[in-house]
């Protein structure tokens, strides 16, 4: 029997501030599977609740010497609704993007010129977002393309909400600029 099957949370936390692996495996044996469904009841996918709550359990073990939770079940819920509306915000970005992309092809094209087409528009992004600074470029891939509030983002890069609305708004008017060009050709191309 490990030692730590007998700590309450508390105990187990405290352990875990102080680098103890082994009460950070039992935090997890604890918490794993509550952990899993509710995040699933949100996500409804095993690979993306997985995921999720794998995320969870290593950021709590990155920040352990920062934690303070006084309520573990509402710490683990708070955690797991943000990374699941988080994921799910992402999702509907990606699908808005995609809708607006479908509204340039003609009904009548192939599926597979739809694919090449996409996938040369998000080369271009790419492309574009590369040119920007770094701090521009981080918080333009984290806001824009994962979906992270800019709140979230402030906090992972350690800067004010206002530097990250300043790097939006800068990124989003390079980024608009340079794929002007490229989604005038796009319209020319489909009419021809």
């Amino acid at each position: 029997m490990n030692a730590c099957e007998t700590y309450s949370d508390e105990q187990l936390l405290s352990a875990i501030r102080n680098d103890d692996a082994q009460a950070f495996s039992e935090f997890v044996r604890r918490y794993w599977k509550k952990a899993y469904h509710i995040t699933y009841s949100k996500v409804r996918s095993q690979s993306v609740t997985e995921e999720i709550v794998q995320d969870l359990f290593t950021t709590l073990w990155d920040k352990r010497a920062t934690l303070s939770i006084s309520n573990v079940d509402a710490f683990i819920f708070t955690c797991l609704r943000n990374k699941s509306i988080n994921y799910i915000e992402a999702q509907l970005v990606r699908k808005k993007y995609w809708d607006y992309y479908k509204a340039f092809i003609p009904q009548q094209e192939e599926s597979t010129r739809r694919e090449v087409e996409f996938n040369e528009l998000m080369q271009a992004v790419e492309t574009c977002v590369e040119t920007l600074p770094e701090k521009s470029r981080s918080v333009f891939r984290l806001s824009r393309l994962e979906g992270v509030p800019n709140r979230e983002i402030a906090e992972r890069l350690n800067l004010s909400e206002k530097a990250i609305e300043y790097h939006l708004t800068k990124s989003l008017k390079v980024i608009r600029l340079a794929l002007k060009d490229f989604t005038l050709l796009l319209l020319v191309a489909f009419h021809l």
